[in-house]
């Protein structure tokens, strides 16, 4: 009889707080035997990407809970249902799909939409929402989810971890997420911090093989070299097992017929069980170890990137077309070359869109040198184009450069042989050196752009074509239309935005944006409503909400959306600021306090904040706390005239009244224009320093300014009129 394995050595320097469980450990059966040690688990699932891909590990958990869920309360699923089927598309039959979009239901060939790579992000907050509330459906009251192979993991199911681990509720969903390094460097950083601070670490002991259970792969079947070797497969070669790994080593040099005669089948069975998920990680890996050449797999890398590049699953897209790069070694000479510009214009578009610009214009240029093709060099300057105007660093982008690139595409489209693609290339190009003209600042240019587009698609391809990018079109000129301070206009053209693609959400979004620039509060709350309804949700939209809510005079409102927007990104600085000022406003200067404080553990010298701590401070009255944020803050941005406004209400309080008067002698000069209030703040020092003509000059050019509050500076005009009188 063997003896019993060690206990797991669980770490107790946590805070008490840990809700949440890390098992580390080399082996799969020692992560499980420990994590069976510390809770019984309600799912327990393996996140190797090699298996479905992004979100692996979330989605199969969510095929084992959602139909439990759909049973009880079909309703609170229905109102997760887009990021539901995002992780797991298998759920369609059971549980339906919402009304799709124009970007979703664009034919081949006429997407021009893509999603931004916060999408993922967007997806796991509403899977957090669902899961709290899913919980609260079982009768213990709590859902326990463990998740292991996390150090495999692709992107989607590590951000989602960090995420839940940060934000689940800590009554009702318990995690665990099991890696192998102790020190969380095989993990992405989000992760590994998430870990850190929410989860008791439990370190797994290594297992005898005498000591391990079923859960370690040694079934009867594999007592032999072949149910070795047949195990390997079935894993989708995600098998930690030495010995599994050494047959197969041993059976792919011995027999490689036999063995990608084991993959076809595995591939075979896995694309007969209908799942979409299994095309974007096992398939295709069976595939092209069956495949001789591994070139022959081609089409399943292709149908795989294709899916991630629609859905927004980026950084899977790039493992994938790392993996194309490698087929195409092993491709013929005589291929088509339009695979190889596949390839890199797709990594230029993946790395743009994961604001990796450097590494985008590389595979441009790279692709430029290249083609001899006028349609790829035409795609080619475009995307070139739009990374000097767009995706670049402020400091690297030139829009003169944009437009070079983006006039030699126009030129390119306009010689196309097909009169449609002629035309509608021709107007995609120009669309985007409308952009660049609007960065330039000249909008009536960027204006005639769109209508200019706009008409030719209209009278050249009827009603039915391209129907997105006319949408898209019709959204950038309703942007121009604010720009340029015709708000009806650009109104006229969200609403029949939102009349044809009525469940895209970044519409309503924008139209809110809109009404709340042009003054209907209560619109753009409508709008917010609408998209919050749409999902995902994400933080800006809280923002804008509270920004909605502060200047319709519900400061109580403003906050709760503020604070809503840091609890999906604690690091939304804006959302921050904003609730600090609200906050005091409302009067609560030592809640203010720890709001700035929170920001500036992360942004130490960020100058808004400290000089919103030096405003909570002096509210506080602690001077001494207030002079040193305030002295910060305008170290890091001597322009910063707000800093220099409370400095100098700091100066006062202490009884520097000539140092109040030059604080805001430069808060003027810096603020670019006469501002009542500062005229007032120095009118008053000067007062209290015994100058009442300065005093007066001051209270008198503030009285001339919108906005000033005329009943208190004539009060204090008269009063100071009344002492030189005297004088």
């Amino acid at each position: 009889m063997s003896s019993p394995p060690p206990p797991a050595d669980r770490h107790t320097d946590q805070p008490d707080r840990a809700r949440h469980d890390w098992i580390v450990g080399h082996r799969r059966a020692d992560r499980r035997a420990a994590a069976a040690g510390v809770h019984a688990w309600d799912v327990t699932v393996d996140c190797h990407r090699r298996l479905r891909g992004p979100y692996t590990g979330v989605g199969t958990m969510l095929r084992t809970i959602v139909p439990q869920a759909w049973a009880l309360a079909p309703e609170l699923v229905a109102a997760h249902l887009p990021a539901i089927l995002c992780a797991a598309p298998e759920l369609e039959p059971l549980i339906g799909s919402p009304p799709g979009t124009l970007t979703e239901h664009a034919p081949p060939g006429e997407r021009t939409r893509w999603y931004s790579r916060l999408r993922t992000r967007r997806i796991s907050h509403h899977l957090v929402e669902f899961l709290n509330e899913a919980a609260r459906l079982r009768a213990e009251g709590e859902l326990a989810l463990c998740f292991d192979t996390v150090h495999e993991a692709d992107h989607t199911d590590q951000e989602f971890l960090a995420i839940a681990l940060r934000r689940a509720d800590p009554e009702r969903v318990r995690l665990s997420a099991a890696s192998q390094a102790p020190d969380g460097s095989d993990l992405v950083p989000e992760l590994a911090e998430a870990l850190g601070r929410y989860a008791a670490r439990t370190d797994a002991p290594a297992r005898r093989p005498e000591e391990q259970g079923p859960d370690s792969g040694r079934e009867n079947e594999r007592e032999n070299e072949h149910g070795l070797v047949r195990a390997f497969i079935d894993s989708d070669g995600t098998t930690d097992d030495p010995e599994e790994i050494e047959a197969y080593s041993r059976a792919r040099k011995a027999d490689p017929a036999s063995v990608a005669a084991l993959h076809r089948a595995r591939a075979a069975e896995l694309e007969a069980s209908g799942e979409v998920s299994w095309t974007l990680g096992a398939i295709p890996y069976h595939l092209r170890d069956a495949a001789e050449p591994a070139y022959s797999a081609w089409p399943a890398y292709v149908a795989a990137e294709k899916y991630c590049m629609d859905v927004g699953f980026y950084r899977a897209q790039l493992e994938l077309l790392d993996e194309m790069e490698l087929l195409l070694r092993d491709a013929p000479e005589d291929r088509d070359r339009g695979a190889d510009h596949h390839v890199l214009i797709r990594r230029g578009q993946v790395l743009a869109l994961l604001d990796r610009p450097e590494e985008a214009m590389a595979s441009y240029i790279r692709g430029l040198a290249e083609t001899k093709v006028p349609g790829e060099a035409m795609a080619l300057h475009y995307y070139l184009g739009m990374l000097y105007t767009r995706f670049h660093r402020p400091e690297h982008k030139d829009h003169m450069i944009a437009k070079a690139h983006l006039n030699t595409s126009v030129a390119l489209a306009s010689q196309l042989a097909d009169p449609g693609d002629r035309a509608f290339y021709t107007v995609f190009m120009g669309n985007g050196l409308a952009l660049a003209e609007l960065h330039l600042g000249r909008l009536a240019e960027a204006l005639d752009l769109v209508d200019a587009g706009l008409a030719r698609l209209d009278r050249e391809l009827g009603d039915a074509k391209h129907r997105l990018h006319r949408s898209v079109l019709r959204a950038n000129r309703a942007q121009v239309l604010m720009a340029l301070g015709r708000g009806s206009e650009a109104l006229a053209d969200f609403d029949e935005l939102v009349r044809i693609d009525p469940y895209y959400n970044e519409y309503y979004f924008d139209r809110g944006n809109a009404r709340y620039q042009v003054g209907d509060l209560d619109g753009a709350q409508a709008d917010y409503e609408r998209a919050l309804a749409l999902g995902p949700m994400f933080p800006e939209l809280f923002h804008n909400r509270g920004e909605a809510k502060a200047a319709a005079g519900d400061p109580m409102g403003a906050i709760r959306e503020f604070r809503r927007a840091l609890d999906l990104e604690p690091d939304a600085r804006e959302s921050r600021i904003a609730l600090a000022e609200v906050l005091l406003e409302a009067g609560a200067e030592q809640e203010a306090l720890r709001v700035a404080e929170e920001g500036l553990g992360t942004h130490p010298e960020d100058p808004r904040l400290l000089c919103l701590l030096g405003q909570a401070a002096l509210a506080a009255g602690d001077v001494d706390r207030a002079t040193g944020a305030l002295d910060r803050a305008l170290a890091a941005d001597g322009t910063l005239y707000q800093a220099l406004a409370v400095r100098a209400a700091v100066h006062y309080e202490s009884g520097r009244f000539d140092d109040a008067v030059a604080d805001l002698d430069r808060a003027l000069a810096v603020a670019g224009s006469d501002d009542p209030d500062l005229l007032f703040n120095r009118g008053y020092a000067h007062e209290a320093a015994g100058r009442p003509a300065a005093a007066v000059e001051d209270y008198t050019r503030a009285l001339e300014l919108p906005g000033a509050d005329s009943e208190t500076l004539i009060s204090r005009r008269r009063e100071c009129r009344a002492r030189l009188s005297v004088q």
